[in-house]
Formats: C-alpha cells, sequence, structure tokens
C-alpha cells in the first residue's frame, strides 16, 4: 500500500533527514524521489526549485580499478535558485546546478551544469542556453 505525502510535508521530512534547503517552502519535490547521502556530504537545495518524480540525487559514485571496485568517492551536490530537473533523471557524483538550469527528463547528470543551461541525454550535454534577451 502507498501512502501519499504532500510535497511541503515530503520537503520537511527531507529537511529532517539531512537535506539542507535555501527556502523549503519554495520547493517541489514530486513522488518517488530518493536522496542518497552518505554520512558527510550534503545536498543543498536553492530557492523555486522543482524535483519532478522518479529523479535519484546521489552524492557518490564507485571507482574502478582493475580489481573491481575498490572505494567510493563522495562529495557534495548544490542545485541553485530556479532550478528544474525533469521526470526520471539521475544526478550521481559532487556536483552544482547552476541558477536557472533545466535538466531534460530522463537524463544522467554527472558533470557540473552552467547557469541557464539545458541538458539532457545519457550522459547529459549542453543542448541550449536559456535566453532572458526577451522578457
Amino acid at each position: 500500500m502507498k501512502y501519499f505525502i504532500t510535497p511541503s510535508f515530503r520537503t520537511l521530512i527531507l529537511k529532517w533527514c539531512g537535506i539542507t534547503f535555501i527556502d523549503r517552502k519554495s520547493v517541489f519535490i514530486g513522488t518517488d524521489v530518493l536522496f542518497d547521502n552518505l554520512k558527510g556530504t550534503k545536498t543543498i537545495i536553492g530557492k523555486n526549485v522543482t524535483i519532478t518524480t522518479g529523479t535519484k540525487i546521489i552524492n557518490h559514485y564507485p571507482v574502478l580499478s582493475s580489481s573491481g571496485v575498490t572505494e567510493y568517492s563522495t562529495g557534495d551536490i548544490w542545485i541553485g535558485d530556479n532550478v528544474f530537473i525533469g521526470m526520471n533523471s539521475l544526478i550521481i557524483k559532487p556536483i552544482t546546478i547552476g541558477n536557472g538550469a533545466v535538466i531534460g527528463a530522463g537524463s544522467i547528470v554527472t558533470k557540473d551544469v552552467p547557469k541557464k543551461a539545458i541538458v539532457a541525454g545519457n550522459p547529459a550535454k549542453i543542448v541550449d542556453y536559456i535566453d532572458d534577451s526577451n522578457s
């Protein structure tokens, strides 16, 4: 049986679990979003952020050697203000997502995303930038 938790209560629960919000009440987090913070790492989320259903945010990744996985690299994830993260995206490794960035649905983000960049794909690549000149 699944229980529905309202978006405002989701952010409160995540705050209790160690996620840092600049302005928790301006953030929307969809259902089935996973935050996997290892001890000693942080996830910081800015203002007016939308993280849609099925997204996974992971602060570590395996380091492979000839003998297999020998260790994990860890670090913080910073999500800037006014960011939109599309459905079923994977954010992995210590990275920064710049203010105003858009992550396309199903993207796998393994590198920093500049501000106002639109990224998509596996691995996510910049496909365009948001142009504010018409605003």
